[in-house]
């Protein structure tokens, strides 16, 4: 397959991931309370185990089922001849019913269900798939392309959801609302997208005789993405291919504004700073001079080729840019005189792209990918004289978006080929090979990309948020803990108790105070009796003051046992394991509470009772208490940079560490808790990367396995002007860059 088709299905590929990124996300959402909504009484078990495989499949079933769907089409792509069954097999047989018999009733009418939803969709669609199949018949040489076998159409995008789900332990009710939700959210509103596919195709000359509408699209990136196929080296696709040749790039007339004067000459000085500090060897490419100025538009035009060579073949980031111009203008080791200010621009923009190569706060992998850009933003820097004036002209917009974006990308996540990092690739790309000399196709990238993050990070939110959750319940968790154990601890203080009331109290009874207080929004009284169960479960166990306290302590412990065993069974504690406690209790109340003398020698007491005397220093209550308790873990830490560091982190932060494999990766910390010093750190898709101490992390960072990167306070074009300006050697006339 040529270069060009290739681009045609590689545009249409992200035109249709990005559709599903969206709308993959609604989808789960509104599955989710489709779930909730029909939870029936007598099957609430079965409901809730749908719902929690719901939520835990989520995180993944997006990116597992985008890269199933892709699969197929990068088969087409990367095939010189893909044939129908190869290049658009699903990983579902369709049409398919010699088997038919052998299925039970409940796969017969999930079957007809799913051929239902893909025949109204069809129908739906049927003009937009038409001409779309007819098309991709002509770009792959197939005589004919079945509706079940376009990758684009609903059978296969509903059928891959199918085999995912598949893998799921959900119910037929949750397997059917699933189904129906996606045909509802996804493959309703797949027109949209497919049309802007099928221009795609059209735009770039594919069957332009097509005996069908066009689609309008209103959208200008597609159209220019499509457009650029025509432009440069593109040969229209037909039946006989025909020899390739090279079309010259047009390039229209630049705009020669002259740079403001005093902002020009602070980019003088700028460029002189470089050169005496890189010295001749990296900012002379070794020609000789002569002859007439080189216009600057035949510069812009030498670049322009440089770029897209550099964007077939590789670019290397390390090579002088100043020597690839020398080398492609140069006739028998000489060359035309720049002019003043192009010679000026070329070593200024050198030093922009090697204060970005030093920019810590970038890893490594998007430092690289933004230094692909030299040479486009040097056109830029060129054409409109603006760019280091006017923080909103939209180059510096598209440099500070990248950066933004990529601040959590590390080399691990790159690897596994997360969707920002593919789409910042994919708009660098798309710089390379399509940007002549109009800056506004930064605009609409800026635009797409805009669009883009904005669906991606919905996404994030809902990971990142249901990651906070779960920590949030640990803690939260661990808080009830404490407050049960603190309550036990109020009512024991003081007293003089057997040993096994304590034990009972701390290892049985405060798991039911436990599950009281964690629903005591629901039913508050449950706490108030589980509390009142200890209070007088303490006063039974003590010697009674007087007859009449005995009295009233005897009259209440038929009430106090059966309390006791229904808080028991609250918790699905042991039978077997609560008869001790019980035996044991029945004989001490038999010798405290012994009523008339003489009767004790018929009463079997108990045996060698220990007895513990409770007596701890409590604060008033449990708020003061674990305050008091952070402060001495906070007096514990050594009072260093390191610790002082840990405590200042904040929320949004970004860190730098050493995986288990050795693998340097990226978290941001998303939730700090202000009781337990916990830190919850997510990586860039919104999943737990770390869960951490705050005096453990000071540690890291004294061990140097976690460094901080912080958050990106300034836009990456202010942070390179403000690195450049700090190069300076001379305090005087520095340049009024923006």
């Amino acid at each position: 397959m040529s270069v060009e088709k290739q681009r045609v299905i590689k545009a249409s590929v992200n035109l249709l991931k990005s559709y599903l990124q969206k709308m993959l996300v609604i989808h789960l959402e509104k599955s989710e309370q489709h779930l909730f909504d029909a939870i029936d009484s007598k099957k609430i078990d079965a409901a809730t185990g749908d719902i929690k495989v719901l939520q835990k499949a989520s995180l993944y079933i997006p990116s597992l089922y985008i890269d199933s769907v892709i699969k197929n089409l990068s088969s087409f792509s990367a095939s010189s001849n893909p044939t129908v069954g190869e290049a658009f097999a699903s990983s579902v047989e369709t049409e398919d019913w010699s088997g038919l018999q052998l299925l039970g009733t409940d796969e017969i009418e999930g079957q007809l269900l799913i051929d239902g939803y893909i025949a109204n969709c069809e129908s739906e669609l049927a003009d937009v798939l038409y001409a779309l199949a007819r098309r991709i018949e002509f770009v792959s040489g197939t005589d004919e392309l079945k509706a079940s076998k376009n990758p684009f159409g609903p059978a296969i995008l509903l059928k891959t959801y199918v085999e995912l789900l598949k893998g799921e332990s959900f119910s037929k009710q949750a397997h059917n609302i699933l189904c129906e939700s996606f045909s509802q959210e996804v493959l309703t509103n797949l027109g949209d997208v497919l049309g802007e596919i099928n221009e795609v195709f059209v735009q770039a000359g594919i069957l332009p005789t097509l005996p069908k509408p066009k689609i309008k699209n209103t959208n200008a990136a597609v159209k220019r993405a499509a457009q650029s196929f025509a432009n440069e080296k593109v040969v229209h696709t037909n039946h006989e291919q025909a020899p390739v040749r090279e079309q010259p790039i047009t390039t229209a007339k630049v705009s020669m504004a002259e740079i403001d004067p005093a902002l020009y000459t602070g980019l003088v000085e700028m460029a002189q700073v470089y050169r005496s500090q890189q010295g001749d060897r990296m900012v002379s490419d070794g020609l000789t001079v002569s002859g007439q100025q080189l216009p600057t538009t035949e510069l812009v035009d030498t670049l322009t080729h440089l770029q897209k060579e550099g964007a077939v073949e590789g670019i290397d980031i390390a090579e002088s840019v100043r020597l690839k111009i020398g080398e492609r203008i140069q006739v028998d080791g000489q060359r035309q005189p720049y002019a003043e200010q192009d010679d000026t621009l070329i070593d200024v923009v050198a030093m922009f792209f090697d204060v970005i190569l030093q920019d810590r706060q970038l890893p490594d992998t998007v430092r690289a990918m933004i230094a692909q850009l030299q040479i486009p933003i040097l056109k830029v820097a060129m054409i409109d004289k603006e760019f280091f004036a006017k923080k909103s002209h939209p180059a510096r917009k598209f440099l500070n978006a990248m950066s933004q974006a990529g601040l959590g990308v590390s080399e691990k996540n790159r690897q596994i080929r997360s969707a920002v990092f593919e789409k910042m690739e994919e708009l660098v790309e798309r710089v390379l090979m399509e940007f002549d000399n109009d800056v506004e196709i930064f605009a609409e990238l800026n635009e797409e990309f805009d669009v883009f993050m904005e669906q991606q990070q919905r996404q994030i939110d809902v990971i990142e948020e249901r990651s906070r959750k779960v920590t949030k319940s640990t803690e939260q968790l661990e808080l009830t803990k404490r407050q049960a154990a603190y309550e036990i601890a109020l009512r024991l203080n003081g007293k003089s108790v057997p040993e096994f009331i304590q034990l009972f109290l701390d290892d049985a009874w405060k798991d039911v105070l436990v599950l009281a207080l964690l629903r005591r929004e629901r039913e508050p009284q449950e706490t108030q009796k589980c509390i009142e169960v200890i209070d007088r479960l303490v006063v039974s166990v003590v010697e009674p003051a007087d007859d009449a306290a005995r009295e009233l302590i005897i009259e209440g412990l038929a009430r106090l046992l059966k309390d006791i065993k229904v808080g028991l069974e609250n918790i699905s504690y042991d039978f077997h394991q609560s008869i001790p406690f019980f035996k044991e209790l029945e004989s001490w109340h038999k010798q405290l509470l012994v009523m008339r003398v003489g009767e004790q020698d018929n009463i079997p007491v108990a045996e060698k009772v220990v007895m513990v005397e409770v007596n701890e220093d409590l604060c008033d209550n449990l708020e003061e208490d674990l305050l008091q308790e952070l402060e001495s873990k906070k007096a514990q830490m050594p009072n260093d940079k390191f610790s002082k560091l840990a405590s200042k982190i904040d929320v949004g932060d970004w860190v730098e560490y050493t995986g288990e494999d050795g693998g340097v990766l990226r978290a941001k910390l998303s939730w700090k808790s202000s009781v337990t010093m916990q830190c919850l750190f997510v990586n860039d898709c919104g999943v737990k990367a770390m869960d951490i101490s705050l005096d453990d992390l000071a540690e890291a960072f004294r061990q140097k396995r976690v460094t901080i990167i912080g958050q990106e306070r300034a836009p990456l074009v202010d942070r390179v002007l403000a690195g450049m300006k700090s190069l300076m050697t001379s305090k005087s006339a520095e340049p009024g860059l923006a």
